[in-house]
């Protein structure tokens, strides 16, 4: 839009710019429509519509298409919102994989890979972050200047301001690093770091068992063990961004850093395994005992194996009972290497939290498999540069993205 008289670019009115938002997010959630169809779906009349529609086509952000042969309405355009004038970069760094996913601005995800982690060092890890990135944009057909936002995964507490992690606990490389810097130095873009598990939550509230669903947890259990946990549909991260550290709930002896009564994590199932071994002579599972091969003979109903799970359970209960009891969310989801196991003793878990609690939660196993933080960090960045590209392409103002939930 240009002011006649000076020749410069007007500044839409905000009511202008929420419309235009209004009209975007309606095509990225639904694909291509009609005008006719746009203007009902946001309560617009059909000319203000239609001069929306011409000022986004002029901003290339949507593009007018014909309909295809079966299209019962017969109009002779439809209008699709452009999903790839800039992408969006997601980064899962874990300590036995390192996952990348590319996204376009409709929320597709592009491509996804995953490189294998063999050492925990800093700079290994940044090499192999390198190496993901290279091979998930390759497969995306886009380069590095095409992402517009970044939103990373990791173990720890996450300072927002400054990008610093703090109890990284599995990957202690990270603890104090200023991973937000490094991300920036290493790809060009400033991104938004992100307690994994917190990533998973957005996940499961945006794909998975939270959507629509104001109050709810995940409760992750793999080779570490943590939350996240969505209040009045917002996530919540605490005052130093630690809601959530479970692991640090004293049950027991409240000097025992271990949890070696309540943790069911995967760095101490194997110890569960070897005390319990001494009662259980005949079994299928020998030294060193895996987590797989332990869930494995289990399933099959080895004897040490069920025995095993029946702790599993109790332990993961205690847990969702102590998130429940303080924050009394309707829902649990289980995430995690052992978390996503657990429908096939599902059942003792729901019993004994039903036993400890007078409004226990429903909980479910989330299905979002291995790629549940990029879903959620997918989420955060491909919102973040949506508003990027408005900004850019228009001279809006910019708005609060789903990074700042």
């Amino acid at each position: 839009m240009k002011n006649a008289a000076v020749g410069i670019p007007a500044i839409p009115s905000l009511m202008r710019e929420i419309n235009e938002r209004r009209v975007i997010d309606t095509l990225r959630s639904n694909g291509a429509l009609h005008a006719a169809e746009i203007a009902r779906l946001i309560g617009l009349s059909k000319p203000t519509t239609a001069d929306i529609l011409r000022d986004l086509v002029d901003y290339n952000l949507i593009r007018e298409v014909e309909p295809g042969e079966a299209d019962s309405k017969r109009a002779r355009f439809v209008y699709e919102a452009i999903s790839d004038v800039k992408v969006s970069l997601a980064i899962d760094i874990g300590t036995r994989f390192i996952r990348a996913a590319v996204g376009d601005l409709n929320q597709i995800t592009r491509a996804e890979v995953s490189i294998s982690v063999t050492s925990l060092k800093l700079n290994d890890l940044i090499k192999v972050m390198h190496q993901a990135v290279d091979k998930v944009l390759k497969e995306s057909n886009y380069k590095l200047k095409d992402v517009a936002a970044i939103a990373v995964g990791t173990p720890g507490v996450v300072d927002q301001k400054t990008g610093i992690v703090s109890i990284a606990g599995t990957i202690g490389a990270l603890d104090g690093i200023n991973l937000a810097e490094i991300i920036k130095q290493e790809f060009g873009v400033y991104p938004t770091v992100e307690n994994d598990i917190n990533l998973v939550t957005v996940g499961e509230q945006t794909a998975g068992h939270g959507v629509g669903i104001e109050n709810f947890a995940v409760l992750s259990v793999g080779s570490g063990l943590g939350s996240g946990i969505v209040l009045n549909g917002k996530l919540h991260r605490g005052h130093r961004g630690a809601a959530g550290e479970v692991f640090y709930v004293p049950f027991g002896d409240p000097l025992d850093t271990h949890r070696s009564a309540t943790n069911p994590s995967g760095d101490r199932i194997a110890e569960i395994t070897r005390e319990l071994a001494k009662k259980y002579k005949k079994t299928t599972l020998i030294e060193p005992y895996s987590t797989i091969e332990i869930l494995k003979a289990a399933k099959e109903g080895d004897a040490l194996g069920r025995a095993v799970i029946d702790q599993e359970a109790e332990r993961i209960a205690l847990y969702i009972a102590a998130l429940s009891a303080i924050v009394d969310v309707e829902l649990v989801v289980l995430s995690g290497g052992i978390g996503r196991q657990a429908d096939f003793f599902i059942a003792p878990i729901r019993n004994l939290v039903n036993q400890i609690l007078p409004f226990p939660p429903k909980i479910e196993v989330s299905k979002l498999g291995d790629s549940g933080i990029l879903v959620g960090a997918l989420q955060i960045a491909t919102a973040q540069a949506c508003d990027l590209v408005f900004q850019n392409q228009t001279g809006g103002i910019s708005k609060p993205t789903a990074g700042s939930m």
